[in-house]
């Protein structure tokens, strides 16, 4: 129940946060002498994304384009009025210094925003400028300092789950593998088998982006090291997995031409099927260490190439490859004449 509680707190984090620091901003703005108090929530809301890192970034180019833009305004607004055309002309002026120091646009559209209401409340409330400047920096503060001590946001399990379940399925399509192999390579079982090396490369792209993100979770996370060195073991575990994909992917290729050479005998299907199967349960163990009890891994050991094949093996790995990508570039330049 307490883990549960736990988890529940954590996974609701943007929920409760947001609120907390718009209130804590908003005060510390009146305590401050702010007569828009309102603009220091607003940062808040604004600057509170999923990882420590995003919030850190935009609440700095919020106030960067913030006092920009209040700056520029209040320098130019007394010569040129409030209309449409004063403003679009301080827009355009902005965005073309913007263009030539070659801004981020997040600065652009914070300059923006703040030429566009200094313009409108600046002859109504003299002090909006002051007031947004420093409610803008105070909201700012507030948020990446919430982010930062009050359970700060990290992606690393669902980086875990990800990995793992990417894991379980390249396991499933080894045995798959295993199967298609055993039965003969049939064309239509390889339309399959290439249908779930797509559906696999997606899982793959999924896991790879969330470790990513894990990664920039965790770039301003304080007391994370432990968190750290869990996604480093990640990293590494994922890295097999793609090697590990790219070769199986490999091996569908080959057995895909072995089988149209018409070589490809009952006894070879069936020895590798077997290797297949073998190497499955390899992955399985080091998928669940705990559970295992070494016999695939002692196995998986015997994998090798005969002897008479063991001077050629690596020639014929070289031309199988150097094959396929001569037959890939040279598909590409005849779509590309079509």
């Amino acid at each position: 129940m307490k883990n549960k509680m736990i988890a529940f707190i954590y996974q609701s984090a943007v929920v409760w946060k947001i609120p907390l620091a718009a209130a804590l901003s908003w005060q510390i703005a009146e305590w401050a002498g702010s007569k828009h108090p309102y603009l220091a929530p607003l940062t808040v809301i604004l600057s509170i994304h999923a990882t420590v890192n995003e919030s850190l970034q935009f609440a700095w180019q919020r106030v960067l384009g913030t006092i920009a833009g209040v700056l520029f305004t209040a320098w130019i607004a007394p010569y040129v009025g409030l209309n449409a055309w004063s403003i679009a002309l301080l827009l355009f002026a902005a965005g073309l210094v913007a263009k030539l120091l070659k801004l981020d646009h997040a600065i652009l559209i914070q300059v923006a925003l703040s030429i566009l209401f200094v313009m409108y409340f600046q002859n109504k409330m003299p002090t909006y400028s002051f007031d947004r400047i420093r409610d803008t920096v105070i909201g700012a503060v507030v948020a990446v300092v919430i982010q930062m001590i009050l359970l700060p946001p990290d992606s690393v399990a669902t980086a875990k789950d990800k990995i793992m379940h990417f894991a379980d399925r390249l396991i499933q399509l080894f045995n798959l593998a295993a199967s298609w192999v055993e039965n003969g390579c049939s064309p239509d079982g390889d339309r399959g088998m290439q249908a779930e090396l797509q559906t696999l490369f997606q899982k793959l792209h999924q896991a790879t982006i969330e470790t990513e993100k894990a990664d920039q979770s965790l770039i301003h996370h304080p007391f994370a090291r432990k968190k750290r060195n869990t996604l480093n073991q990640l990293k590494k575990q994922l890295d097999k997995l793609r090697l590990g994909y790219a070769n199986l992917t490999d091996m569908i290729r080959v057995f895909t031409k072995w089988s149209a050479s018409g070589s490809f005998t009952i006894e070879d299907q069936r020895n590798w099927s077997g290797h297949l199967n073998m190497i499955a349960e390899l992955v399985k163990e080091w998928r669940s260490p705990a559970a295992s009890d070494l016999g695939a891994r002692v196995s998986a050991l015997g994998i090798k190439a005969p002897s008479h094949l063991a001077n050629n093996q690596f020639r014929l790995a070289l031309y199988t490859n150097a094959e396929q990508i001569v037959q890939d570039f040279h598909n590409e330049v005849l779509n590309s004449e079509l």
